[in-house]
């Protein structure tokens, strides 16, 4: 299950990371951790739905602005501990 972390709370545990998120139409980034083999889509409709997106397909791209594969997990993806990942609807804009 993917939680959102606040500042001064522990580190997530063992077999999870910690990322930030960026939402198109949010100023703030927020912080999420995820276990390392959750599926990319599942952790985006889960920070969507945080940020309060209804619908659509949300999907990560990482910094080099590649949208990740929705179907296969994080660490597949090479998503790694402190990444900073931006929030992306593959199907349209978020």
């Amino acid at each position: 299950m993917s939680t959102q972390t606040e500042a001064g709370k522990p580190q997530p545990a063992h077999g999870q990371i910690t990322v930030t998120v960026i939402a198109p139409r949010d100023p703030e980034s927020r912080t999420f951790s995820f276990r390392h083999d959750e599926l990319v889509g599942r952790a985006a409709r889960s920070s969507a739905d945080a940020f309060g997106y209804q619908g659509g397909n949300p999907s990560f791209a990482n910094e080099k602005h590649e949208v990740l594969d929705r179907t296969k997990s994080l660490a597949a993806e090479h998503v790694h501990d402190h990444d900073t990942l931006h929030l992306v609807d593959v199907g349209g804009g978020v």
